[in-house]
């Protein structure tokens, strides 16, 4: 799936899963060959902290990305543990303002 942000705004990048259970869903960021984990086991990566958060309304599952920035860009995994490890792709594009 495909999503767009601008720099400097906030931006959700939304995981639908079946899970209820918020630690089994997993967030992994992909660029320039870089594999990270952004979210796992119920807490922000130390790397992805300052403007990282989990989005758990309405079943989301979400990642929020505050003042985004161009090296956002790349792609997020969501994984569902809870749904039998589903996995969800999405390519973020970043652009100016």
């Amino acid at each position: 799936m495909e999503h767009t942000a601008v720099v400097g705004q906030s931006y959700t990048m939304p995981c639908t899963g079946n899970t209820t259970i918020i630690p089994d869903v997993r967030w992994l960021f992909a660029s320039n060959g870089k594999s990270l984990r952004v979210y796992d086991y119920g807490h922000v990566a130390e790397t992805f902290k300052d403007r990282f958060s989990l989005n758990t309304s309405y079943g989301l599952h979400g990642l929020d990305i505050s003042n985004v920035q161009l090296n956002d860009t790349g792609n997020y995994t969501c994984i569902d543990n809870g749904g039998q490890g589903d996995e969800h792709i999405h390519h973020l594009a970043v652009h100016g303002q």
